[in-house]
C-alpha cells in the first residue's frame, strides 16, 4: 500500500498539468481571475473541472478519473503539495546569510526587528523575500508557483550570466520540457504576431526591450529582464505565405541559466512571460 501511495505521489496531477489543458486566456468564465488560479483550485478540491466551459469533456474524462482517485487519497487537498514545497524552501533559505548572497542576486538586504529581507525585481515589480513569506510590494498577491520560483532563485545566490545565448534544446535534461515550451510559448507567440510584427514594439513595452542581433537574421528580437540575474530573449520570424513559411518564435537563455534557476522554474517563467505578451497583444 505504501508503494502504491508513493507511485501516486510521483505521478500525481499538478496545477501545471491542468493549466496546459485550459485555453490560457484568463477569460474568468470559470469564476477565477486566471487559468492558473482555476487549475490550482481544482487540484486542491476547491473547484470542479467542469467550471471551465472550453475543455473537451471527452478528452478530460481520464484526467477527472485520475483526479478523483488522487483526491480520495488525500494527495493535493488543501494545497498540500505547494505548502510542503514552500515549507521545505523556507527551511532551506534559513541556512543562508542574506547579507552575503544579496549582491549575487542583484538584491537589497535589510534587517528590521530581527526579520531579514531581500528586495529585488521580478517581472518589473519589487518583491520582498523573507523566511516567513514572499510579497509583492505593490500589495498584489503572488501565486504559489511564483513563490517557489523566487525561493529557488534566492537560495544560495545567483550566478553571473555567461553572455552566450542558447535554445532550451542545448540545456541538459531538457528533452521533456522542449515540447511544452514549443506548444505553450513559442507556438502561441508565433501565431499571435504572424503578419502583425509591427505590433511587437507596443506589446513588449514595459515588459522588455527590442534588441539588434548581428549574427541572426530575424524579423524582431526582444530581451526581457525577469529577475536581476535572469533575462530571456525571444526571436520572431514572420510568416511568408508565398514561400510557404509559417511564423516562428524562439526562446533563448544564457548558457549557464541552470546555475541560477532549475529547469521547471525556467519553463514556468517562460509561460508567465508568454501570458503577459499575449495579454498585451489583446
Amino acid at each position: 500500500m505504501e508503494d502504491k501511495h508513493r507511485e501516486m505521489l510521483v505521478k500525481r496531477l499538478t496545477p501545471m498539468h491542468l493549466y496546459k489543458l485550459t485555453p490560457k486566456t484568463n477569460c474568468k468564465d470559470c469564476g477565477f481571475e486566471t487559468c492558473l488560479a482555476f487549475s490550482t483550485q481544482v487540484i486542491v478540491g476547491q473547484a470542479d473541472l467542469d467550471r471551465c466551459p472550453y475543455l473537451d469533456q471527452d478528452a478530460i474524462q481520464p484526467i477527472k478519473d485520475q483526479l478523483a482517485v488522487q483526491q480520495a487519497a488525500g494527495i493535493g487537498i488543501k494545497r498540500e503539495g505547494f505548502e510542503k514545497a514552500l515549507q521545505f524552501l523556507r527551511g532551506e533559505i534559513l541556512k543562508w546569510d542574506f547579507g552575503a548572497i544579496a549582491e549575487s542576486l542583484g538584491a537589497e538586504f535589510s534587517e528590521l526587528g530581527g526579520v531579514r529581507t531581500l528586495r529585488f525585481s521580478y517581472f518589473g515589480e519589487t518583491v520582498s523575500v523573507s523566511q516567513e513569506d514572499i510579497l509583492l510590494e505593490s500589495g498584489d498577491s503572488l501565486g504559489p508557483y511564483d513563490k517557489i520560483l523566487l525561493y529557488n532563485y534566492a537560495i544560495g545566490g545567483a550566478r553571473d550570466p555567461s553572455g552566450k545565448w542558447v535554445g532550451m534544446e542545448t540545456l541538459p535534461n531538457s528533452v521533456s520540457k522542449i515540447k511544452s515550451l514549443r506548444a505553450h510559448c513559442e507556438g502561441p507567440l508565433a501565431e499571435r504576431f504572424a503578419g502583425r510584427m509591427s505590433r511587437l514594439p507596443e506589446a513588449i513595452s514595459g515588459i522588455g526591450r527590442s534588441i539588434e542581433l548581428k549574427d541572426e537574421q530575424v524579423d524582431f528580437a526582444a530581451e526581457f529582464p525577469i529577475l536581476p540575474r535572469l533575462s530571456i530573449r525571444v526571436l520572431w520570424w514572420d510568416e511568408d505565405a508565398s514561400e510557404g513559411f509559417a511564423a516562428r518564435a524562439k526562446f533563448l537563455f544564457d548558457r549557464k541559466v541552470l546555475d541560477t534557476l532549475d529547469l521547471e522554474s525556467l519553463l514556468f517563467t517562460c509561460e508567465q512571460l508568454t501570458d503577459r505578451l499575449l495579454e498585451a497583444a489583446r
